[in-house]
C-alpha cells in the first residue's frame, strides 16, 4: 500500500468521523427525550408493571415532574434515577426498553468495537515498507502534514460548533424557582419534599418550604409543618414577610399544640420585632395571654392595637371587638 493511499484513507476516516459526529449531535436527544427515557426506566410505585412515563397516576406525574426539573438543572441520568429510588418507596429500576435512543446506546459500543477491530486488522495486513529518507522527502512530508492539520483543525471546529448547537437545543435551564407560586397547586407533598431536599442551598426554596408547611398546618399535621416553618424562620435568605409568617405559625403551634405560653409569646414577639404592625401577631399573642395566662389587661391592649389598624377587614374587626368586650368584662377565654 502506497503512502499516498494511506494518507487518503486517513483523511477519509477523519471525514467519516466528523460526519458521524455532526449527525449524532444534530439528532441528539432533547431534554424532553431524556425525561421520557429516564421515566421509562422507573417502575411506578402504585402501578402494575408500568413505568412512570406511561402511568397516568398522580404519583407518577409528580415523579415525572421531578425528573423534568432535574434534567433542566443539568443532573445526570444516574443521579436522577438514584434520587427517585431513594425518595419514593416502591419505585424500582426497570430494564431499559431496546428502542429509540436506548437501542442506539445498546448498539453503539458494539459497532464502535467492531469498526475499531476492523481498522486495526486492515492496517496490520497492509504495512508500508520503509524507504530511505532524503531532504526532499522531509519537505514533502511537511507539505503533506499541512492538509492533515487543516483537516484536524476543521474537525475540532466541528466539535465546537456541534457543542454550541447542542447547547442551543437544550434550551434554558430552570431551577427550584420554577416550582413556585401557583404551579405548586399541582405538585404533591412528596415531590415538594424531594425538591426541597435537593435544593437546600437555593434561596427560592424558602418559598416552597413555607407553602408546604402551610399545607401541613391546614391539615392539622403540626409535626410535619414545624421543621419547615423553623427552617424558614432561621433562614438568612427568607424575606421579612416569610420570616414573620413562619414565626407566627410556630407561635400558634407552640400554644395550640403544647400549651406553651412563654414559647408562643416569645415567637410572636420575634415576629413583631421584624414587623411591628403585624395585626396577626398581635391578635394571636393577645389570645395566648388571655387564654393561657389570664393576662386580661395585656390582652386588651393588644386587641385595641389591632383595632387601630385602618386596613383591618370588617369581618376581622367584628371578631376582635367581640374578644375585646369579653376581656374587658372579665369573661374566660372560650
Amino acid at each position: 500500500m502506497s503512502e499516498r493511499l494511506r494518507n487518503v484513507v486517513t483523511i477519509g476516516l477523519l471525514v467519516v468521523m466528523a460526519t458521524v459526529l455532526v449527525v449524532l449531535v444534530a439528532t441528539s436527544p432533547t431534554d424532553t427525550d431524556r425525561v421520557q427515557a429516564i421515566g421509562e426506566r422507573i417502575k411506578c410505585p402504585v402501578c402494575q408493571g408500568e413505568s412512570i412515563a406511561n402511568s397516568p397516576s398522580p404519583m407518577a406525574r409528580d415523579m415525572m415532574g421531578l425528573v423534568a426539573e432535574r434534567v433542566a438543572d443539568g443532573g445526570s441520568d444516574e443521579a436522577i434515577v438514584d434520587e427517585l429510588l431513594a425518595s419514593y418507596s416502591g419505585a424500582v429500576l426497570l430494564d431499559p426498553p431496546a428502542r429509540g435512543w436506548t437501542l442506539l446506546l445498546w448498539i453503539a459500543p458494539l459497532v464502535a468495537l467492531g469498526a475499531g477491530a476492523g481498522v486495526i486488522l486492515w492496517w496490520r495486513r497492509h504495512p508500508v515498507e520503509p524507504a530511505p529518507v532524503t531532504a526532499s522527502d522531509e519537505v514533502t512530508g511537511r507539505r503533506r502534514l499541512v492538509p492533515l492539520l487543516v483537516l484536524v483543525g476543521a474537525f475540532a471546529g466541528i466539535v465546537v460548533v456541534a457543542g454550541f448547537f447542542l447547547q442551543e437545543r437544550a434550551g434554558p435551564a430552570t431551577g427550584a424557582a420554577d416550582l413556585a407560586g401557583e404551579e405548586l397547586d399541582d405538585v404533591s407533598n412528596e415531590t415538594m419534599e424531594a425538591v426541597i431536599a435537593a435544593n437546600l442551598d437555593d434561596p427560592e426554596v424558602d418559598g416552597m418550604r413555607l407553602a408546604l408547611a402551610e399545607r401541613y398546618y391546614q391539615a392539622g399535621d403540626y409535626r410535619s409543618a414545624f421543621p419547615h416553618y423553623l427552617e424558614v424562620a432561621e433562614s438568612d435568605d427568607a424575606t421579612e414577610s416569610q420570616a414573620v409568617a413562619a414565626l407566627i405559625r410556630l407561635g400558634w403551634m407552640a400554644w395550640d399544640g403544647n400549651a406553651e405560653v412563654d414559647a408562643a409569646v416569645g415567637l410572636f414577639d420575634q415576629a413583631l420585632a421584624i414587623d411591628a404592625g403585624s395585626a396577626t401577631a398581635r391578635y394571636l399573642k393577645a389570645q395566648v395571654l388571655w387564654c393561657g395566662a389570664a393576662a386580661y389587661e395585656q390582652a386588651a391592649g393588644l386587641f385595641e392595637a389591632v383595632l387601630s389598624d385602618p386596613e383591618l377587614p370588617e369581618e376581622s374587626r367584628d371578631l376582635v371587638e367581640a374578644d375585646l368586650a369579653a376581656v374587658n368584662s372579665g369573661a374566660s377565654c372560650t
